[in-house]
């Protein structure tokens, strides 16, 4: 907290600087005035220690002892802050000291090396330099040139601590500033002792200086016999990660052209990029690079699905010379190429280097149909809010009653936006094994804090930016829609107190609408504050503390802190606002916080961080400011309102917030039965499966023409041409999409015909009918059609009898769900779960019925035949384990019971209260008793 929870600069400043100055000067001031001269106890006096005279000299003894503690832990805080280093001497009353230190620091001070420039001077980088003595060459003179290394100041850097860090001796200062005295700096001025350092300026270091240390993934070569449990067992410490090794390598090309799909298995000769937090990590910087041996440094396209994206892409792809990065941009990915045809070698590993799978590409950005662009990384953190929105709407539906009609119902309607997202993440991968709702909510599970934003792209680069210390100020018509695209993408990476973002309420509402307040309650990462005033106050607070805990534990950044104590809660902080003016005070608490996990993003201008004007189109045309390198000619992500508030939404759903969505049934047609056997059974319900006439169809090697079989049909009354263009081929030009549409018809009808016997031979399957195609229904039969009709007649049935019959039909044909296997959008989007949704609902009515007709065994059966169908369904899982409990399976009901708890903890949340009470009563029974 700020001094005494005060609010205002001034004001912390004052008080903490006040109770300084009462402790160091009161105390004693006190003490001579009324406890002078000391008197001092005799020995007699301390024969008696009870004497007055003995205890009132020895609490004079305690507090002055305790002044002399507190004076030299605040001179030790003191000089650590002068020397821009964090002191190793640790005293009493040191965290006091450096509490209201820092308190005044905080308020009224920027660190030594700041963008507005406070401390001794530094100079941008030169080709040479001059001699001691000398100053710039004239007409006549012959110019001496020095070998030199550069440096580029950091924060928080003088020339005492560069002088130590890089040449091992702070004296040897001299020598920096005889290499940079009269070199002139970016602002037209020489540089003369006595001027302040600016971050990003370059100085010229002597020769001995230290080289740039980089370090390349960590990397394990499968031998013969290898496992992931051992390769992680000695690499990361403990068999049981081998799930993020797997997780890290997975699809990646191996040097024999096969991929890591399935983690029992493992071939020789292969190489695993292992994590960086393993057992042999090390924290490096990188702070040095060499103008005259070292080779030039540029982005190799070759390695971008493997290596962290770079911040500064277009001028590395140049092969430019760049200087290190500052602390703000650390996660640059590098490759040394010594030769325009030499091979790139693995990226080096910065120590918070983002994900490598965080690398774009034009096909890993996404323009959305209303509006709006993002990295294909976003479409990722949208599908997992999906999944866990149908997990928690399938978890709460309660069974059914006996008399309930039971029908598949109408899907909700998503907005395009977010069917795009969903359908440009599951085409990423087409080989992958589709996942169900809950691996896909679970393998998206991650603790570490995001380290990077990401920006836009420049070309066919993308640009992250480090979010820690950032200040970043958009102007122009395209500035809100910036905003809203960078909070609604670390949004999707705020899981697990990995990030928080702080935006004050005016601000919130002007972004996102009024909507916003009725979803904060299920955002909880995201924090609506009355006003910027209050959000800095917090953004200050977190300061504090986070460089309270930085002494604590002795480590100099946020990352360490991370990896000294991961149990401690330290997500990443942004603050979006607006600030049309800039905000000064806001520009020094940020340019404390480079290595406090601490940003910020406005609307407007900032003098000390990066400005950047943006068009209509969403193109930076000027930029400012230690970023504007990076952001120049960027074209950033941006998100239009409506399209950010159905975003919003959905991650709000994906939290377990509820929606009342009018259930409708599905208008599915029925055809009417034939009188004849048709020839052609085609099962949709479970693995799908074709037969004609009893001999097995293969269209494995067909699959548009299998897609086109599945979605026709699941239209019974047909769809046109183009209808059917816009599902199996949504991105092709109308034309091509008509070729393709016609070669897979073809290759449908000729797969049926050569299976069918001579009278079938002519059969077309596929029927026309002016514009509309549709499933011949005198020639095939698809279960699904079946079960609709069952369902109908479970509906209108008029006794129990005739239900029973109808659904126990309905049941023979519940073999697994909807097209179990197949990868389509459109099935998942549109078909799959309320299918599903509706056959467990099924089942349990089913079950219900036989329990009420004593069948307790049959009804078991089918309670487990509902529970394998969708084992997330809450009342599914709570019917078996009563019945269990009821015929006296006390054991295999309270197995079930943990199965589902285990569920449940993995979508985090709670059972229903229906759930608990089954539980509390299943707790309470002795092992395997009946009622």
């Amino acid at each position: 907290m700020t001094m005494y929870g005060l609010r205002h600069p001034l004001l912390a400043r004052t008080a903490a600087g006040a109770a300084l100055i009462a402790l160091l000067a009161g105390i004693p001031a006190i003490l001579l005035i009324f406890f002078w001269p000391i008197v001092l106890p005799t020995f007699d006096d301390l024969a008696t220690p009870g004497e007055p005279i003995v205890i009132k000299s020895l609490l004079l003894a305690t507090v002055w002892t305790c002044w002399a503690l507190f004076a030299a832990a605040v001179t030790v805080e003191f000089v650590g802050v002068a020397r821009a280093r964090r002191s190793r001497v640790r005293l009493p009353f040191q965290r006091l000291a450096a509490y209201l230190i820092t308190s005044i620091t905080v308020a009224a001070t920027v660190p030594v090396a700041a963008p507005r420039a406070l401390i001794p001077a530094a100079a941008i980088a030169a080709t040479s330099a001059e001699t001691p003595g000398q100053t710039a060459a004239g007409p006549h003179q012959t110019e001496i040139t020095e070998a030199y290394v550069s440096y580029v100041v950091q924060q928080r850097d003088t020339l005492w601590t560069i002088a130590e860090k890089q040449l091992g001796d702070p004296m040897r200062y001299r020598d920096i500033i005889a290499l940079n005295q009269g070199r002139t700096m970016n602002d037209g001025r020489p540089f003369t002792h006595g001027e302040w350092l600016q971050p990003g300026c370059t100085l010229h270091l002597p020769v001995d200086a230290r080289k740039p240390q980089y370090t390349r993934p960590r990397t394990h070569t499968v031998a013969p016999g290898e496992t992931l449990w051992g390769i992680s067992k000695e690499h990361l410490g403990k068999g049981d990660r081998y799930k993020k090794l797997f997780k890290l390598n997975k699809g990646r090309p191996q040097p024999d052209g096969g991929k890591l799909r399935d983690p029992d298995v493992l071939e020789p000769g292969w190489r695993l990029i292992l994590p960086k937090h393993g057992r042999d990590n090390r924290v490096q910087r990188r702070t040095l690079s060499r103008h005259a041996a070292e080779p030039a440094y540029r982005f190799s396209s070759a390695h971008s699905s493997d290596s962290p994206p770079s911040i500064a892409s277009s001028r590395l792809a140049s092969g430019e010379n760049i200087p290190s990065p500052s602390p703000g941009t650390r996660a640059v990915s590098l490759h040394p190429v010594t030769g325009s045809n030499a091979p790139s070698p693995p990226a080096p590993t910065a120590p918070q280097t983002p994900p490598s799978d965080a690398a774009a590409s034009p096909s890993e950005v996404i323009v959305l149909p209303q509006g709006g662009m993002m990295a294909l990384s976003f479409a990722a953190g949208i599908t997992v809010a999906l999944a866990a929105t149908r997990l928690h709407r399938r978890r709460r539906l309660p069974a059914p009653t006996t008399d309930e009609p039971i029908s598949v119902l109408a899907p909700e309607p998503q907005p395009p936006a977010v069917r795009a997202l969903e359908r440009a993440h599951r085409s990423r991968d087409t080989e992958a094994e589709p996942l169900n709702d809950l691996e896909v909510v679970s393998s998206a599970f991650e603790i570490d804090p995001p380290i990077t934003l990401k920006a836009g792209i420049r070309g066919e680069d993308p640009v992250h930016l480090p979010l820690s210390g950032l200040n970043l100020a958009l102007t122009g018509p395209g500035a809100d829609d910036g905003i809203r695209a960078i909070v609604l993408d670390l949004l999707t990476q705020a899981d697990a107190y990995r990030a928080s973002i702080l935006i004050p309420t005016h601000d919130a509402e002007r972004w996102f609408g009024n909507t916003i307040f009725a979803l904060t309650d299920h955002l909880p990462e995201l924090q609506l504050i009355a006003t910027l005033d209050e959000a800095i106050h917090q953004l200050e607070e977190q300061l504090v503390g986070r460089r309270g805990l930085l002494q604590d534990y002795e480590v100099d950044d946020i990352h360490q802190l991370r990896q000294a104590e991961p149990g401690e809660p330290l997500p990443a902080l942004l603050l979006a606002a607006s600030c049309p003016d800039g905000h000064p005070y806001l520009d020094k608490l940020l340019t404390m916080a480079a290595d406090l996990g601490l940003g910020a993003v406005l609307t407007g201008r900032t003098a000390a961080g990066t400005t950047c004007s943006m068009n209509q189109a969403h193109h930076v045309t000027e930029a400012t400011g230690p970023l504007a390198a990076e952001l120049r000619d960027v074209t950033l992500f941006h998100l239009p309102p409506d399209t950010a508030a159905s975003m919003l939404h959905t991650l709000a759903t994906g939290n377990g917030m509820p929606t009342e969505h009018p259930e409708q049934p599905a208008d599915l047609p029925i055809p009417p039965s034939s009188a004849t056997p048709r020839p052609v059974r085609f099962i949709l319900l479970g693995e799908p499966s074709i037969d004609v006439s009893g001999t097995p169809v293969d269209l494995s090697r067909r699959t548009k023409a299998l897609e086109l079989f599945v979605l026709l049909a699941l239209r019974p009354k047909g769809l046109d041409r183009e209808e059917i263009c816009e599902h199996l081929w949504p991105d092709l030009e109308e034309t091509l999409a008509g070729y393709r549409f016609h070669a897979a018809l073809k290759d449908l009808r000729t797969a049926l015909r050569d299976a069918s016997v001579p009278d079938g031979k002519t059969a077309h399957f596929i029927e026309r009918s002016g514009r509309t195609y549709r499933v011949d229904p005198q020639h095939i039969d698809v279960d699904l059609w079946a079960f609709h009709q069952a369902l109908a007649d479970a509906r209108t049935a008029t006794s129990q009898q005739n239900k029973l019959m109808a659904l126990e039909a309905a049941a023979s044909l519940c073999r697994g769900q909807l097209g179990q296997g197949l990868k389509y959008d459109w099935l998942d989007q549109d078909h799959r779960w309320p299918l599903t949704i509706a056959s467990v609902k099924a089942l349990l009515q089913l079950g219900a019925l036989h329990e009420q007709a004593g069948h307790n065994e049959r009804a078991l059966e089918v309670y487990d035949q509902a529970y394998a169908l969708d084992p997330d369904m809450e009342s599914a899982a709570r019917s078996t384990i009563r019945l269990l409990a009821t015929l006296g399976r006390t054991d295999e009901a309270r197995q079930r019971a943990r199965h589902l708890r285990t569920r449940l903890n993995m979508l985090g949340v709670s059972p229903s209260p229906e759930t608990q009470a089954v539980l509390q009563q299943l707790s309470m029974r002795p092992l395997n008793s009946p009622q």
